[in-house]
């Protein structure tokens, strides 16, 4: 079997645009994937169409021997723009493999660990302790076991998304904007109380849903190492199952600094790629739940990579995930082949379920706060074409 030809489709979707990639081969065999790198997205695309010169012709079941020359014939080794388009191609890859064989993803890796994937959601913290306690409550009522919101304060007192130059409802996306300014940096002075605004929320909601309900915050790198202690210490009372990205991503000891004296579990690790990002960070203690993105570290077999890791310092794997369905299912079949698999990010809201349906022929449905393993071979799911069109790309714009 022989790679004869690979496809890029750019597809805006929501707040991001969904980067499907289609390799297609001599034994009628089409792999598919998805990845997603917000504000980036056609530098990716050129990106995976580079890629395909090498890669055409060659037997797509050779995954590992490609992805090491993929990575290493490049001589640029490492960092999240090359990283994520071979996560396309390899996605893609174990697709045709899955397919070829008749049997799920996870199957080739040895799984599955588990039965069903526990999931979290997407929750937006609103403008006020009493819009989040709403919010939570109504995930909480949508069948979900837990949630993570952005920072409050930081984030969320819109109820809008910047998408190209329209403005989108915030369908269950937290990141929006916040009465800090958006390129307030780590080190720069912040209002006395803000802690205490923060753990207002928080106290709103854990009174609204109860001790059992999972709380998460990601701070998206706004911190720094002291401020981010304040913030756990202040959210203590409160038991949110992690802190995710207090502080920006390079410094892996200010990170550990922070690990070691932070009542509540660290998380992080969707900005790390590759295993060697992984042994660097994981062996300075620095993390206590880890989060490596499938669709952007290097792909599933390197994300396993990742994981052993992990699971060599007791440290449970987490993914993140706030992506579309073809990442959604490439995640899971990364929770369902490992053993140190702690929860799966979604966006979960109602409207990205209904976008699902549209995108892919048989997207995973949450039940009970859990996503069932996918039955069919390769991925479990095929591109809908008839999307592509509909969903023109859009340009985003980022900020932190």
């Amino acid at each position: 079997m022989k790679i004869t030809a690979i496809r890029v489709y750019l597809v805006g979707i929501g707040f991001r645009n969904g980067i499907f990639t289609e390799i297609e081969t001599d034994a009628q065999i089409t792999g598919v994937s998805e990845t997603v790198m917000k504000r980036r997205s056609r530098t990716i695309a050129t990106y995976i169409d580079e890629l395909s010169r090498f890669l055409i012709g060659k037997d797509p079941t050779r995954i590992e021997d490609l992805v090491e020359k993929m990575y290493r014939d490049s001589f640029w080794v490492g960092g999240p723009l090359h990283a994520t388009a071979i996560s396309a191609v390899e996605i893609a890859l174990w697709d045709i493999v899955g397919k070829e064989l008749g049997v799920p993803i996870y199957r080739l890796f040895g799984g599955p660990t588990r039965d069903a994937v526990l999931v979290y959601a997407h929750c937006a913290s609103g403008g006020s302790p009493a819009q989040f306690a709403r919010n939570v409550r109504e995930r909480q009522q949508q069948g979900y076991r837990a949630i993570k919101t952005t920072l409050p304060v930081f984030y969320g007192a819109s109820s809008q998304v910047l998408a190209g130059a329209d403005k989108l409802a915030a369908v269950g996306y937290s990141g929006t904007a916040g009465a800090i300014d958006r390129s307030h940096k780590e080190t720069e002075y912040l209002p006395a109380n803000i802690f205490k605004q923060i753990a207002a929320y928080f106290a709103a909601a854990r009174d609204a849903v109860g001790d059992e309900m999972g709380l998460g915050i990601d701070c998206h790198g706004r911190l720094s190492p002291a401020n981010a202690v304040r913030l756990a210490e202040a959210l203590a009372p409160y038991d949110l199952m992690f802190v995710e990205e207090p502080i920006p991503p390079e410094n892996f000891e200010a990170l550990a600094w922070v690990n070691a004296r932070s009542p509540l579990p660290i998380a992080t690790g969707e900005r790390t790629v590759t295993v060697y990002d992984a042994t660097q960070l994981l062996s300075k203690q620095a993390v206590a739940i880890y989060q490596p993105d499938v669709v952007n570290c290097g792909g599933l077999a390197q994300a396993r990579k990742m994981a052993a890791v992990a699971e060599g310092y007791y440290v449970g794997v987490a993914p993140h995930n706030p992506n579309g369905p073809m990442c959604t299912a490439a995640s899971v079949h990364l929770a369902a082949s490992i053993p140190n698999f702690t929860i799966l990010e979604t966006i979960g809201s109602p409207e990205e379920r209904e976008l699902a349906a549209e995108l892919v022929d048989a997207p995973l449905e949450m039940q009970d706060g859990y996503l069932p393993l996918p039955k069919q071979p390769g991925l479990g799911m095929n591109l809908n074409h008839a999307v592509i069109e509909r969903y023109a790309y859009q340009p985003f714009e980022g900020y932190r």
